[in-house]
């Protein structure tokens, strides 16, 4: 379904952010690795999140939904025996990947398979280290590449545990996505034994990996980081929370600030928690240095407004690469260039978002300079135009969300954009063309 925008400017809009997606999905695992039953609120109900829930559910964890969709029970699912089963992830990547080490401390014969893109998207590095945890698994077309098969048996494994050198360490390489790492830190810590994880080099979006060790530890998780040496100490652990609260939507967040900017606009947003997990509460501090303005700040919510110029930026995204692609359309409006430093992984998301930007960029007009720094990292120069030189274009989304909601935004300044396939925000965001209508009301 397409989506017809119509140019906008300085109003008043209220929107509720919907919870987390990385949270949901964080807590789902969790709360299933957990001994006691655990009420997670404020879930997010998306394409994401309901693969990872029929995921669990097909690897025998028992999950209820209440009727209003704004609470879920998950029933802790200690066997963790799976017998012989297939899983479809769609494009989730954190679907796929969580679930690999969870798949690999249980018993059964489990292929993971996602979409096109998914099975593009690479599985080497976790596999690699799962492969030196004892578990069997198999690459099904491609090497290196979804989809997987993973052999997973207990009796095996604890022979193998046997068998590894003092202290049981696994390597893992998260300078291609931080969920590598993840899947391991989140479910290694119910094993009985104690485990050391090195990462082998840099590790990217940083803050998912503090996300995911804050939730650790509210489910009472315990590992320690060594910053000496690059490594995670993990101690054996029991987890147990019976109500956990996901927070709004930070990515989501970055829409609505940047509508603010875009359109100098005044917007309050609810759900924004004040003291967020999410590294991409970034996008808060990059308004406020172009010039947008907090009117007020409470626990649960905030109110902005945007102003009439505000210049380019240059900036390191490399730990929050997914609010790119939000700022690279303020990029588009601003008074002087934006060069956004650091985002390589941005090549192997939903979509090669460097590429989809920069053709969708080139229909408006509008120019990105791909550009690489001393170290081969990637990143890009937009410069800018005057809004009257811009162009009318239909916007290609590559099943990307965040190529929709991102240039959804072009629309409030420039007439007559379309944004093709706009269903695809159903992946974080369902409801978001439906709330972005209430601006034209």
């Amino acid at each position: 379904m397409d989506y017809h925008l119509k140019i906008k400017q300085e109003f008043f809009f209220e929107v509720t952010l919907p919870g987390s997606k990385s949270i949901t999905n964080r807590a789902l695992l969790l709360a299933s690795l957990s001994t006691d039953n655990t009420l997670l609120q404020n879930f997010l109900l998306s394409d994401d999140t309901e693969h990872m829930i029929d995921g669990l559910q097909k690897l025998g964890t028992s999950i209820n939904i209440s009727k209003d969709k704004k609470n879920i029970l998950v029933i802790a699912n200690q066997k963790r025996t799976f017998n012989k089963v297939s899983l479809y992830t769609g494009n989730a990547g954190t679907m796929l990947r969580f679930l690999s080490t969870y798949i690999g401390i249980g018993n059964g014969e489990v292929t993971l398979f996602g979409d096109k893109r998914m099975n593009e998207r690479p599985i080497y590095p976790l596999v690699q280290s799962l492969q030196t945890l004892g578990c069997k698994i198999e690459y099904l077309d491609k090497e290196g590449f979804p989809p997987i098969k993973i052999f997973s048996d207990n009796l095996y494994r604890e022979a193998f545990f046997s068998t590894m050198t003092s202290p049981n360490e696994i390597i893992v390489d998260s300078s291609i996505s931080s969920q590598y790492l993840t899947s391991l830190l989140l479910t290694i810590p119910i094993l009985k034994i104690p485990f050391k994880i090195r990462n082998s080099n840099r590790i990217v979006s940083r803050p998912y990996i503090d996300m995911s060790l804050a939730m650790i530890k509210q489910f009472g998780g315990k590992i320690t980081e060594n910053i000496h040496d690059n490594s995670f100490s993990i101690f054996p652990s029991t987890y147990s929370l019976k109500k956990y609260i996901i927070e709004g939507d930070m990515s989501s967040a970055s829409y609505f600030l940047a509508m603010a900017l875009i359109s100098n606009s005044t917007i309050k947003i609810n759900n924004f928690f004040k003291t967020s997990l999410q590294g991409d509460k970034k996008f808060l501090d990059i308004f406020l240095k172009l010039g947008g303005k907090i009117l007020s700040q409470e626990q649960y919510s905030i109110t902005v407004q945007g102003c009439s110029q505000y210049p380019g930026i240059n900036i390191d995204l490399n730990e929050a690469p997914d609010i790119a692609q939000t700022l690279a359309v303020v990029a588009l409006f601003a008074t002087s260039p934006t060069t956004i430093k650091n985002v390589s992984n941005m090549r192997i998301k939903e979509t090669d978002r460097i590429l989809a930007l920069k053709n969708e960029i080139n229909k408006l007009g509008g120019t990105l300079i791909e550009e690489f720094d001393n170290d081969g990292n990637e990143g890009f120069t937009i410069i800018p135009l005057h809004q009257k030189n811009y162009k009318s274009a239909t916007i290609e989304t590559y099943n990307d969300h965040r190529m929709a909601m991102s240039f959804s935004l072009v629309g409030l300044r420039i007439p007559n954009i379309i944004i093709k396939d706009s269903q695809c925000v159903n992946k974080t965001f369902p409801n978001y063309f439906d709330i972005f209508e209430k601006i034209y009301r």
